[in-house]
């Protein structure tokens, strides 16, 4: 099993890396020099591919090692993936010879297949390799490759200029310590597209899809730390696997990627006392989610509620704020192609895989996060539980901002349930979280009907159709908000007298 860091190096600043002192610090031997050609095979239809696997057959040096991986998952950050390798007499695959290694039955069965059907060359990747093994005096050991070179697929040829940090022994520290070093001098990228997924996305790429949040896995044994690391690198993933679709402009893309960064901003706050955030990483998940949020709410505005508009053809409206969006889309790309947003990444990958809340690498006596987390979890969703109580009860059903609150308070105890559901009774928390949506949802309609107020000003400008239009919408949304606060009094009341299972 590899576990791995994967950065994106600006061709031009390769030598910089070559030379960086903090390589040449850990590496008592030196860097070493390789020329690799590494084929990678499947078959015509790309079976292996399909199933999650790549086939390569390298050489260098006049030998041949052919290697199995799984693919990655489909976010950045660090990584594992299954990998199996073997000697071969020469160039021609012979995937039989891992198959038998391979525990897995699906895995050792479609390589299986494979050699019974004619494996052909896809690609091929020329590189440079440039390795160094890095060693602490705690013993941690992490082997750094720089590769620079070019994918050949299909007539067409791409640059390879990445950094791979792999972790030999020991634990992560060091690796996203040395990656924020060498980031602080030199700009990098987080990536996760291995060359296997660059060359086969130069013969068809796939459009980027939205991912959703998945499920999160508890062991009903685990520690409550143990599933708020778990927990935090979920939150992660959708954040991360969301990236690429961002960056194509998918509105569907951005909105998860930000739900993603919401649930893992409500996890922290959840456990702001047991595993406090440093004020740095907190204050790049604020400049992350401002730059999220002001795209995601003019997205908002254009292809949602000015559809709850009526008695007006809004479409000039609508387009007017359709183009502002697309504006703050692009200069969105700019902040995610930042060395800031690297920044935010690595840290965080870093804190929640390094487990870096502990206090010389060890928990406080008597901490609940050492505690099994299906009992140490109450206390937490209690809280989470009182505060929207709290909220519910101060409103007054007027100020919009106390809306808001009780629309935040309702979302981090539906998290919350959603975190654990693993560990709770399952009927009673499903009727807990549905309840909760429920509320969010009619709450989240008025937040956007009040966002839209403070919006709708900037298209208003001036005595035209379209400023007659805005102040039109202004007037119908703040008409249709003071309407519903009787069925909102009612979902509050309901809410209320909801408890969690325990």
């Amino acid at each position: 099993m590899e576990t791995e860091l994967k950065l994106q190096v600006p061709p031009a600043q390769l030598d910089r890396i070559r030379q960086h002192p903090m390589l040449a610090e850990h590496a008592p031997d030196g860097a070493h020099e390789h020329q690799l050609v590494d084929t990678y095979y499947d078959t015509a239809a790309h079976d292996l591919w399909k199933q999650g696997l790549t086939l390569r057959v390298r050489e260098s040096g006049g030998a041949w090692i052919q290697t199995v991986k799984t693919a990655a998952p489909t976010s950045p950050g660090l990584h594992e993936r299954g990998e199996w390798e073997c000697a071969l007499p020469d160039a021609t695959p012979q995937p039989g010879l891992l198959a038998r290694q391979i525990k897995q039955a699906a895995l050792s069965q479609a390589l299986a297949n494979a050699e019974a059907r004619e494996l052909v060359p896809i690609f091929r990747n020329l590189t440079r390799r440039t390795t160094w093994s890095l060693r602490w005096p705690n013993g941690d050991e992490v082997e750094c490759a720089l590769d620079a070179g070019r994918i050949e697929s299909g007539g067409n040829n791409t640059e390879i200029a990445e950094l791979e940090l792999e972790i030999k022994h020991g634990s992560s520290t060091h690796l996203f310590e040395l990656a924020l070093a060498l980031h602080a001098d030199i700009p990098l990228r987080m990536s996760n597209d291995s060359k296997a997924a660059r060359g086969f996305a130069m013969l068809e790429r796939p459009a980027t899809q939205p991912v959703k949040a998945q499920a999160v896995e508890l062991g009903r044994h685990a520690t409550l730390e143990d599933t708020f690391q778990a927990i935090g690198l979920n939150c992660l993933r959708q954040m991360e696997a969301n990236v690429p679709g961002v960056l194509d402009q998918n509105i569907e893309s951005l909105h998860q990627m930000r739900v993603g960064l919401r649930r893992l901003r409500a996890l922290v706050d959840m456990f702001e006392e047991l595993a406090p955030l440093p004020a740095e990483i907190a204050e790049g998940l604020d400049w992350l989610a401002a730059a999220l949020g002001a795209t995601r709410d003019w997205d908002v505005l254009a292809d949602s509620t000015l559809d709850q508009v009526h008695g007006i053809d809004p479409a000039a409206l609508r387009q007017a704020a359709r183009a502002r969006a697309d504006k703050l889309h692009k200069e969105l790309l700019q902040s995610l192609h930042s060395s800031r947003f690297t920044q935010v990444l690595l840290s965080v990958n870093g804190w929640l895989h390094a487990r870096q809340w502990r206090t010389e690498g060890k928990l406080p006596k008597r901490s609940s996060l050492a505690e099994r987390a299906s009992k140490a979890c109450v206390p937490l969703l209690r809280k989470a539980d009182k505060r929207l109580s709290r909220r519910i009860a101060d409103f007054d059903g007027k100020e919009p901002e106390q809306r808001h609150r009780i629309r935040i308070a309702a979302k981090k105890a539906r998290y919350g349930a959603e975190f654990f559901r693993d560990l709770l009774p399952a009927k009673e928390v499903k009727h807990y979280v549905a309840q909760l949506s429920d509320l969010q949802d009619r709450l989240g309609l008025l937040n956007d009907f009040a966002v839209a107020d403070k919006l709708l000003p900037e298209l208003q400008k001036g005595t035209g159709e379209l400023g007659r239009q805005a102040a039109y919408a202004r007037g119908y949304l703040a008409a249709t908000a003071e309407a519903d606060n009787g069925e909102l009094a009612a979902s509050l009341k309901a809410v209320v007298k909801l408890r969690l299972p325990r």
